[in-house]
């Protein structure tokens, strides 16, 4: 790899490690609608109130406060809504550990944004905490096109 290159490679690997949420608003974002960020992730609500499993468009930064305080206490960064939505993954009361969520891949078409999404079980040789989780994401797509969701189930090698 050339060096330029390389320093382009560690310059946008960093902004996108350190990116501070808190200042979302002001933070250059791609035009690439396949970029996603982890805004805010868990394997439960604080409060121990469990969700239903969902998927949700978040528009306005007032419903990303609303939804946000469902499932924790931290503030919420601010977020430029203009350049893009919040989009909450809610998988659901699960009976164990071993549950998560990962975006596979964002893919991009004329009219919409299609979030393909792997719902990652335990497989059957994992050992699991015996606690219930219901594991969430609440992540930023900087696009204004409708946001499809496509869903796979993974089990998990162990």
């Amino acid at each position: 790899m050339k060096p330029i290159r390389m320093m382009k490679t560690l310059s946008l690997a960093l902004s996108v490690c350190c990116l501070n949420t808190a200042s979302l608003q002001a933070a250059p974002i791609s035009a690439a609608e396949s970029r996603f960020l982890v805004l805010k992730e868990g394997n439960a609500p604080e409060s121990g109130v469990f969700t239903r499993k969902q998927t949700k468009v978040i528009q306005t930064q007032a419903d990303y406060k609303a939804e946000l305080s469902r499932y924790t206490s931290a503030a919420p960064g601010t977020v430029d809504f203009s350049k893009g939505r919040v989009l909450l993954i809610d998988m659901g009361p699960r009976q164990s550990g071993g549950f998560s969520l990962k975006v596979a891949a964002v893919n991009i078409s004329p009219n919409a944004v299609t979030v393909n999404l792997e719902l990652v079980v335990p497989g059957p040789q994992c050992m699991v905490t015996a606690v219930l989780t219901n594991p969430y994401q609440f992540i930023f797509i900087p696009t204004q096109k409708e946001i499809l969701m496509s869903e796979k189930l993974v089990a998990a090698a162990c």
